[in-house]
């Protein structure tokens, strides 16, 4: 965008003082509130302030005050702002996300299939944002000579969490949800339960830095272990991280997120988790994604025959992503 420019398009939602706007001639972007001199909405939206207010309407906002288009007698302090969200008035959908999926096949003296699929859903409303994803890889490899297929990679990981927005840098996870599927590092399922406190620590033009902390509750189940270890595992939980944003051009977006997890040993003692890569504009809604995903614990948890998984996996993954 330029200064001056006039863009017209639908408003997505506005949190974190951030506006997403979807625009047939930028596609999805994200813009600081403060980027913004003006901003009109078409649709019915609401928007809620600091002491907790909702308004609901044609939203006109100018450099000073908020106002609704049908009362315009009645305004609002701009810096007030909160968050800006749809109407279920407005007939438009409450959800937005991304999806994506990466495939690979190679045919010769071994064959080897593999995909990596992923999902990232919001439903805005104006008190927070509940938030799901899902990351799913799986890969196989087949002997062309023996015909025989052996399975090297098969994971899955769901989370969801509902983000409550306290103030403009501050807000609450309550509560968030893990489950983790992961066959070669020996976990049947892996699930947690949390609450906890985010903050964000840098938001300027074209850069963002979320930090979080928080108690939960883990337990795991492992698919075998060594005889008179515990196959369930009940553990509290330290969780921890960050999510770190910077658009490196309007075309380009570089995204690394961090999450740990402070458990019991018999649980793995220390789980880590990054994503980390490049989001590449395509055309429209379409964007290449080029992620690199690693898996650590600290204490992989041996099978029955005493064998320890590796404490470190890394995959690097193509994809092409579609925002909804």
């Amino acid at each position: 965008m330029h200064k001056g420019e006039v863009l017209g398009g639908d408003i997505i939602a506005m949190y974190d003082e951030r506006v997403e706007f979807d625009s047939d001639e930028v596609g999805i972007h994200k813009i600081k509130m403060s980027d913004i001199k003006e901003l009109r909405t078409k649709d019915i939206m609401q928007v809620r302030f600091l002491n907790g207010s909702i308004i609901e309407g044609h939203i006109i906002i100018d450099e000073k005050y908020v106002y609704v288009r049908e009362q315009t007698a009645i305004t609002y302090p701009r810096e007030h702002i909160l968050s800006i969200t749809p109407s279920l008035k407005s007939g438009r959908s409450l959800w937005t996300g991304e999806i994506s999926a990466g495939l690979n096949f190679k045919s010769g003296n071994t064959e080897s299939f593999d995909y990596y699929a992923s999902t990232d859903l919001r439903y805005l409303i104006t008190t927070g944002r509940f938030h799901v994803t899902y990351r799913g890889i799986y890969e196989e490899v087949r002997d062309g000579n023996t015909d025989q297929t052996i399975t090297t990679e098969d994971n899955h990981r769901f989370t969801a969490k509902y983000d409550y927005f306290y103030s403009h840098k501050l807000y609450f996870t309550l509560p968030s949800y893990d489950l983790v599927l992961d066959e070669f590092r020996n976990i049947k399922y892996q699930t947690s339960l949390g609450v906890a406190a985010g903050y964000e620590v840098i938001d300027i033009k074209g850069m963002d830095l979320n930090v979080y902390m928080g108690p939960s509750i883990q337990r795991t189940q492992f698919i075998n272990v060594e005889p008179g270890e515990e196959q369930n595992v009940l553990s509290p939980a330290l969780a921890f991280g960050l999510d770190f944003e910077y658009d490196i051009t309007s075309d380009i977006e570089y995204v690394f997120i961090y999450d740990a997890k402070v458990v019991n040993k018999q649980s793995g003692q220390f789980i880590q988790r990054i994503e980390s890569g490049f989001d590449i504009e395509l055309i429209n809604d379409f964007d290449l994604a080029l992620i690199t995903v690693i898996n650590n614990t600290a204490n992989p948890i041996a099978n029955e025959d005493g064998i320890q998984p590796q404490s470190t996996d890394v995959l690097f993954t193509v994809g092409i992503e579609y925002e909804f």
